[in-house]
């Protein structure tokens, strides 16, 4: 199958949300009894830069990359992948010349609903992204968004911030595994999913009414009918 291939690039949003100010994990956020499918998030969005976020169930993206019809065209392989994530997304965030695909998994803890996004692939129009031994090194993540349906056409998605993460380990309000990784020594969750979804629960309970603040928020508008 020739899409779907990791391929990234240090660049505006995409460079804040894989390698900036979002708190990073090795493994998902969410376990298997957690996953909620949220049909009011599919369809075309834009923010308030006028990027679009298209938001396709992931089923029906996979065909569309695949350029299939329907799944008995998939061969063994392709039907593992495309039943794998059947109740995830894939989300096309456009930015001037670049088109980013992103899995998102989306879940509830305490009936908040969340998204786990983890990097697909980068297509775009100047070919600046064909490093690839840059690209050799790279390692996909988990990041956390919190998502909030203000209305039929308008949604919120709230990264959780590094900064407030690296706040509460150091004055020790939180215990969770954690390596720090890299050149900048970026902090990645190393905790499991069944560790992680616990810490959540117990984030969401804090009575810290600075636990969502963050860089990374995006108010979407729907443009479409869906």
């Amino acid at each position: 199958m020739k899409t779907f291939k990791p391929r990234f690039i240090v660049l505006s949003l995409v460079f804040l949300i894989i390698n900036g100010c979002v708190v990073k994990s090795l493994f998902p956020f969410y376990t298997l009894n957690s996953i909620y499918f949220e049909n009011k998030i599919i369809g075309d969005w834009k923010d308030a830069n006028n990027d679009n976020w298209d938001v396709l169930p992931y089923q029906e993206a996979f065909l569309k990359e695949s350029e299939k019809k329907n799944s008995t065209e998939l061969n063994d392989d392709e039907l593992d992948l495309f039943n794998k994530y059947k109740k995830g997304y894939i989300v096309y965030l456009e930015k001037d010349s670049t088109t980013t695909l992103f899995l998102a998994i989306p879940f509830k803890i305490n009936n908040q609903l969340f998204l786990d996004f983890t990097p697909i692939e980068n297509k775009e129009s100047d070919g600046f992204n064909d490093n690839n031994m840059y690209k050799m090194h790279l390692i996909e993540t988990h990041t956390l968004a919190k998502v909030d349906i203000i209305s039929p056409n308008e949604i919120s998605v709230k990264w959780f911030s590094s900064e407030k993460l690296e706040e509460l380990l150091k004055e020790n309000k939180i215990k969770i595994k954690h390596e720090k990784v890299g050149f900048n020594e970026t902090t990645l969750l190393t905790a499991s999913s069944d560790e992680l979804e616990k810490f959540i629960k117990k984030y969401m309970n804090s009575k810290d009414e600075d636990k969502w603040k963050t860089d990374i928020e995006f108010n979407l508008i729907r443009v479409d009918e869906k």
